[in-house]
This record gives C-alpha cells, structure tokens and sequence, in this order.
C-alpha cells in the first residue's frame, strides 16, 4: 500500500511538471517565403547591310559593354537568322570566350525562316529575378511566430546570382517549376 506522504510527493510532481510545461511557449513552424522566380530578357535584333557590317558590330559591342555584369554571369542565346548573321553569331561567341564567359552559358540558335526579312541576328540575355513578399514589421511581443525570419530569407534570396538553379526541375516532383 501506498503512504500519504509518498502520495503527497507523487502529487507535488505532478503539479510541478503541469506548472512547467503549461508556462512553456509555444513556437509557430516556421514557413518559408513566397517566392517567384521571374526571367527578364534584354533583347538586341539587327538587320545587317552588307555597307553597314561595322555599324552592327559597334552596336552588339555597345550591348554588350552596357550589360557586361550580365554576360559575365548570366545564360544567353545567340540567334542568326542568315549568313551575315551567323558570321556575327560565330565572332560574338568568340569575342565572350575571350572575355571570360563560360560556353555552358551560350547557346546558338538557328531563327526560323519567317523571320529572316525581319532580322539577321539576335542576342538574348536571359536574366532570372527574384519576386519577393513584403514581410511585415515584427512585434516585440510576437516572438516565435510564423513571419519570424522574413527579411533573412528575402535578402538570402536577392543575394543569389543565378535564384533559377534552386528550382526543383525534377519532372515527377509534386510542384513541377516550368
């Protein structure tokens, strides 16, 4: 049989371990934020004339000078859509070797025949943004809530070069990013 006083001691530690964890906090799971992955393309079309070959050259280089942050970094296509435009495909690509790019992010395209009266050639720099959500403001008392975290994950997110390369490309995952 149980005594009173080891009965009284089972029931103080009760007591105690419910005044415990019923003053414990409660910390919300935290979720990440929304995030939006968003690709910009800076353009640059040319119609090239046999008399003004130079004149397009000094205008892809200008692109080129203007965006250099970009091609150093960024994926880009290279689209011809005839001969002079190829023999300019051919020298951009050799020109962007020489200043450091990687051929992995170059890529060259052959344009459809549609538009061959429109241009001759084409250069895409393909740029990936990142869309943020605006994180609210946090409360003193408001600890362990689930906007905690907000500004370090969207200044992680903004810091990255190339945000596309976090995406799941996987093609059977539950969310597929297209």
């Amino acid at each position: 049989m149980i005594s009173f006083s080891r009965l009284q001691r089972y029931f103080i530690l009760c007591v105690l371990a419910l005044i415990l964890t019923a003053c414990a906090e409660h910390v919300a799971e935290r979720r990440g934020t929304q995030v939006d992955v968003v690709p910009v393309i800076y353009s640059l079309s040319l119609k090239i004339a046999p008399e003004q070959k130079e004149s397009a050259e000094k205008e892809l280089d200008l692109f080129l000078q203007e965006n250099n942050s970009i091609v150093l970094t960024q994926n880009m296509e290279l689209i011809w859509y005839s001969e002079a435009g190829e023999s300019l495909a051919n020298n951009t690509y050799k020109k962007l070797l020489k200043k450091g790019v990687s051929d992995k992010n170059i890529k060259f395209i052959q344009g459809g025949r549609r538009d061959v009266n429109r241009f001759d050639y084409e250069i895409n720099l393909i740029v990936h943004k990142v869309l943020l959500q605006v994180c609210q403001n946090p409360k003193v008392t408001h600890y362990g809530r689930p906007g905690d975290g907000c500004y370090t994950e969207s200044a992680r997110w903004q810091s990255m070069v190339n945000p596309e390369n976090m995406l799941n490309r996987s093609t059977d995952a539950e969310y597929t990013n297209r």
